[in-house]
């Protein structure tokens, strides 16, 4: 029995050995680099930079006369801490470019048993921020931490690619769809208990762009939002019955000013966005509502506001126009690559930029609830941030291979016509 076990060991390290040997970078692909990808991601997080030391930004009496006299005027802790994301972040996009794709897909559901193992372990944590037991802390008072459920999207797009890959037809009866919705389920039931029901929401956006996109039976995506809206109805008496904060998030939503305290935030990061006006009233200004504390979370969660405070309709649009660029761009790819895989993977990415970018800056100016949904390269976190780069990271590999698989059998095709 026990030589058994060593051969099997022998065998499946021998395996791994070889997938890696046929899967590691090729320096002859950094030709097909997605450069506009990459500066557009890139642009969206420096701009996010310069918002969160908005953000932090102490209150001053007149706006300093240079950039250097801001910089010594004002703390820099945050914006600097972010920089060092975005770094680790782009390295994290280089590491995972390393190894093909497809070595990825052949792991998928090792990945997806890691990301079960990590969510299951932070629900032993202390309940930390919002009272969610969603993060690994460190250091003195628990200032640094991770997120397993942010990176774990990650590994659920791997996951939830090739599970729909690997189908011989769409997604057309229920019984097709109750599989995949159990492998979806269990994470998905295991960060609703942190709770993070914003989390949750992107995986759930994912799946279902994912199962939409298969082809699927549009009976089928009706009758499935008919029994949404059917258990909208319990949903809502449970939340009344136990007082729950998100039926106050929703209460919000529907009428902030029956509820000032309450939606003291949202109020607030309404009006921070009318007062920005055409213009903006600029990074550092006297009595901006960022400088004066008026936005909770407003280098994270609510960063749009400070954006169109501190540089008006012009800087929003400016945003949202590189975010149509950047899921045009995405979209656009997805179409491109050849294999169902590799399209799977690129759609997964841009379906969960697509929902944060969407809900993040529609709860801001209060047309969706409140959610703590962080808004891509621009919110400050470690996180979010490795997590969206890996994403664009995840892009890049499918893009360079298929382009170069592409060339080489083009390449192929050429010599044989010739001969």
């Amino acid at each position: 029995m026990l030589n058994r076990q060593r051969q099997w060991m022998r065998e499946k390290l021998a395996a791994l050995t070889k997938q890696l040997r046929l899967n590691r970078f090729d320096r002859s692909l950094m030709r097909y680099f997605d450069w506009p990808l990459f500066l557009n991601v890139l642009v969206i997080s420096l701009f996010g930079v310069v918002c969160i030391f908005s953000a932090s930004t102490t209150s001053v009496t007149e706006t300093p006369s240079t950039i250097m006299e801001m910089l010594e005027t004002q703390p820099t802790d945050y914006a600097r801490l972010q920089l060092i994301w975005l770094g680790v972040g782009t390295l994290a996009m280089m590491a995972i470019l390393y190894f093909g794709y497809d070595l990825y897909g052949h792991y998928a559901n090792t990945f997806y048993m890691l990301n079960i193992v990590l969510l299951l372990a932070v629900l032993t944590m202390e309940a930390g921020r919002g009272g969610m037991t969603a993060f690994f802390s460190w250091g003195s008072g628990s200032e640094r931490t991770f997120q397993p459920s942010e990176v774990g999207k990650i590994a659920m797009i791997i996951a939830f690619a090739k599970a729909f890959s690997v189908r011989v037809r769409p997604v057309m009866t229920v019984r097709d769809l109750v599989p995949l919705v159990i492998y979806m389920g269990i994470p998905l039931l295991l960060i609703i208990a942190q709770p993070d029901v914003g989390t949750a929401l992107v995986y759930l956006a994912v799946f279902s762009i994912m199962v939409f996109v298969s082809g699927t039976n549009y009976k089928l995506i009706l009758g499935v939002l008919a029994c949404v809206v059917v258990l909208i109805i319990p949903v809502w008496i449970f939340m009344n019955a136990t007082d729950s904060f998100r039926l106050m998030r929703i209460l919000i939503w529907l009428d902030p000013e029956s509820y000032p305290d309450e939606a003291r935030q949202v109020i607030n990061a309404g009006i921070a966005v009318g007062r920005g006006g055409m213009w903006g009233q600029g990074v550092v200004s006297p009595g901006s509502y960022a400088s004066l504390g008026y936005i909770s979370d407003d280098h994270t969660d609510f960063i749009f506001a400070v954006c169109c405070e501190s540089f008006g309709m012009v800087g929003a649009c400016v945003l949202m126009l590189l975010y149509l660029l950047l899921l045009g761009r995405l979209f656009y790819l997805a179409l491109r690559v050849q294999d169902a895989y590799g399209s799977y993977l690129i759609i997964g990415v841009a379906s969960m930029l697509l929902f944060h970018i969407v809900e993040n800056i529609c709860m801001v100016v209060g047309i969706l609830p409140v959610t703590g949904i962080p808004l891509p390269f621009m919110s400050y976190g470690g996180s979010n941030m490795i997590t969206n780069m890996l994403g664009i990271g995840l892009v890049m590999n499918v893009v360079m291979r298929s382009r170069s698989r592409e060339m080489r059998n083009r390449a192929i095709t050429n010599r044989e016509i010739r001969i």
